[in-house]
């Protein structure tokens, strides 16, 4: 009776410890998983304008829910955006941008649009910016 005892203590040790060591493992995943609604993320890319005003216009279009931060760069060409993929995609950054009239390394702005920049704005014509 001593032996069979024995067995059947070393039997439910076994069963608890293959327990607690799955359990573990589980956990382990629940917790390593990233929560990506938090996230952030950085970009550069190209957005083509001459001055001040286009800087201003460019500005605002980066005014959106999703957007964290942005600015551009009117000496490099260049908007840098932090954003949050969970509440808007780089598409959508760079339809706002050209639908108040820059183009972007992806996106042209609609050709009306952009003719109804102040002439000073309009970067495709070579001219020298005020």
């Amino acid at each position: 009776m001593g032996a069979s005892l024995y067995m059947q203590i070393k039997r439910i040790l076994f069963f608890w410890s293959l327990f607690l060591l799955s359990s573990t493992v589980v956990v382990k995943s629940i917790i390593a998983q990233p929560t990506n609604t938090k996230s952030k993320v950085e970009v550069r890319f190209k957005v083509y304008g001459n001055c001040g005003a286009c800087e201003e216009r460019i500005n605002e279009a980066l005014d959106q829910k999703g957007i964290v931060a942005g600015g551009w760069d009117r000496v490099k060409q260049e908007v840098w955006v932090v954003y949050r993929p969970s509440k808007v995609t780089l598409e959508q950054i760079h339809r706002y941008i050209a639908a108040v009239g820059h183009d972007t390394d992806l996106m042209k702005a609609d050709t009306a649009v952009y003719h109804s920049l102040p002439n000073c704005c309009l970067y495709r014509e070579k001219h020298s910016p005020h």
